[in-house]
């Protein structure tokens, strides 16, 4: 995820640009969350949050955290929130990787999210510490959208794939997507490593996927 954390990368573009997320997502996933009746609505850490579109859909819970290594999405982040119409005072944004947060203490966050940044992740240590923050009861939710496609027209699928994917740099744009982390992205995180497989002897995660 270097280029997003270079002095060049336009944050402010990238925030007015880039693809927000319905409600019926986070509906869905507050809705997973209180399934358990054990769950609480202490604390949730969005996990490569960018500019922070996401983190502050996360209005049920009393504290809020966003996480993202590079500092000039933090910033614009931090600015944004003071123009959104939300209590200010629920939310914070820390400069970190998301495989390593010791400012989390154990067993101390209820819900952790990553919108669209779960492919840049290295999962071998992301899932220990997940299994490190989360409480007993806590939820994790992960998503992303892959490029477009016209459903009603499945020939224009090779088209767009030869576009985004190729390997043409006078053609496509495939050589200027970051790897692997944009093929993990195009497969729908199935290389994603099994978390119980990452953290032997941890029966504490079940993990579970949803097209919704």
């Amino acid at each position: 995820m270097a280029t997003f954390g270079k002095s060049s990368f336009d944050t402010a573009i990238y925030a007015t640009f880039r693809p927000t997320y319905p409600r019926s997502l986070f509906d869905f996933v507050f809705r997973y969350h209180e399934r358990n009746k054990g769950a609480r609505w202490d604390r949730a850490v969005d996990l490569g949050c960018g500019t922070g579109q996401a983190t502050v859909e996360l209005t049920p819970f009393k504290r809020v955290t966003g996480v993202d290594p590079s500092p000039k999405m933090i910033e614009v982040a931090q600015d944004t929130l003071k123009k959104t119409p939300v209590s200010t005072g629920q939310y914070e944004y820390i400069q970190a990787s998301a495989e390593s947060l010791p400012f989390l203490e154990d067993s101390s966050v209820d819900l952790v999210i990553g919108a669209q940044a779960g492919h840049w992740f290295d999962w071998n240590k992301m899932w220990p510490e997940l299994a490190r923050v989360l409480r007993k009861n806590g939820s994790a939710a992960f998503w992303i959208y892959s490029e477009f496609r016209f459903t009603g027209y499945p020939s224009l699928t090779k088209r767009i794939n030869a576009y985004s994917q190729g390997l043409d740099p006078l053609h496509s744009v495939g050589p200027y997507w970051q790897q692997p982390g944009r093929s993990i992205l195009e497969n729908h995180l199935v290389a994603v490593p099994d978390g119980n497989e990452v953290v032997p002897g941890r029966s504490v995660i079940s993990r579970e996927s949803s097209s919704q």
